[in-house]
């Protein structure tokens, strides 16, 4: 989970960005000062230049990716240290600049960093270049830009599915080389999801982000910020774990949340807790579909794992959601009793 100092200095990186954004867009000509065909190329001669940092650049579609192994991403505690904080700040403003001075069609870009001595540990920042823009003329708050990062520090999801692999060619004695080819065959491609993204040995693990599914991410972001960190809630329940995704399915496109937040509640109020819980979840959806004007799903669907529950609400009563109106109880449909 983010701890209050990464969020700080999360936030401390936005509010640069858009101090540079609005720079950037000031001075920029109808001329693009960063050509799409010279765009990587472009990106590891400037960090080069006024860092001292090596990169690797990528891009898959309309998302462009930067690698940059450093020395000391974490500190003795697994923390992030300020030294990789200072360099991870140069990554993203150095992207912002790029992707807001272009003629490339770059609507996310992926930041990615990995400790030289630990690979296998990364952290990835993904940034909607709309938002960034969005920063830099007012139209949403520093806030409202935090939140719509998404943030994460993980174990680097290919260097865990070989690994797993490598125990297996070990047992079978397999030689180097049919051990890469059936790498390359069977277990090296493009992530399917944002939580695969990564790199490793040499490789990007990069996907063509879509808005819906970077606001799948996100809704599941901000439950997790609010239910693991807000005072208030944290009283009321347990937060275990969440993952959104967007199912896109013949008549009925859906944001799937599904989740593990347990009610510490006394006898006789679970059923108040829980109406609570799915109230609150409603709430991030609602804010985060109107904040960009999304529309373009039938349902929200949600997954108690710990009560194995399903819950259905439609896209109408997602947008036009108003706290205390009508009682959620009466816009959910379940899959068995909840409330």
């Amino acid at each position: 989970m983010m701890c209050k100092r990464t969020r700080k200095n999360i936030f401390s990186i936005i509010i640069s960005i858009t101090i540079l954004a609005s720079s950037v867009l000031y001075l920029s000509s109808c001329s693009p000062t960063y050509p799409k065909e010279k765009l990587p190329e472009a990106i590891k001669e400037i960090l080069k230049g006024e860092y001292g940092m090596d990169v690797d650049v990528a891009v898959a579609g309309t998302t462009l990716g930067i690698y940059h192994p450093m020395k000391g991403l974490l500190d003795i505690s697994l923390g992030i240290s300020e030294k990789a904080w200072d360099q991870i700040s140069n990554l993203i403003l150095v992207a912002s600049r790029i992707v807001l001075s272009t003629d490339a069609d770059i609507k996310f870009y992926c930041v990615i960093a990995q400790d030289e001595r630990l690979p296998e540990m990364q952290i990835v920042i993904i940034k909607y270049v709309n938002d960034v823009k969005r920063g830099m003329l007012r139209s949403i708050g520093r806030s409202e830009s935090f939140k719509r990062t998404l943030f994460s520090l993980n174990l680097t999801p290919q260097a865990r599915k070989e690994r797993s692999v490598e125990q297996v060619f070990d047992k079978m004695g397999l030689a180097e080389d049919t051990r890469e080819g059936v790498l390359n065959e069977f277990f090296r491609a493009s992530p399917s999801k944002l939580s695969d993204m990564g790199y490793w040995r040499g490789h990007f693990y990069l996907k063509d982000i879509t808005l819906r599914e970077f606001l799948a991410a996100q809704i599941a972001n901000r439950i997790k910020i609010d239910f693991g960190e807000d005072e208030k809630l944290s009283a009321l329940y347990e937060f275990q774990s969440v993952e959104g995704y967007f199912s896109s399915r013949p008549g009925d496109n859906a944001f799937v949340v599904k989740f593990k937040i347990f009610d510490q509640s006394k006898p006789g109020e679970e059923e108040k807790l829980r109406a609570k819980k799915i109230e609150k979840i409603m709430q991030i959806t609602n804010e985060v579909v109107n904040g960009y004007e999304f529309k373009e799903f039938d349902v929200l669907e949600m997954e108690d794992q710990l009560e194995n529950i399903k819950l259905w609400i439609t896209v109408e009563d997602v947008c036009n959601y108003s706290s205390g109106q009508v009682p959620i109880e009466d816009i959910v449909k379940a899959s068995g009793k909840y409330f």
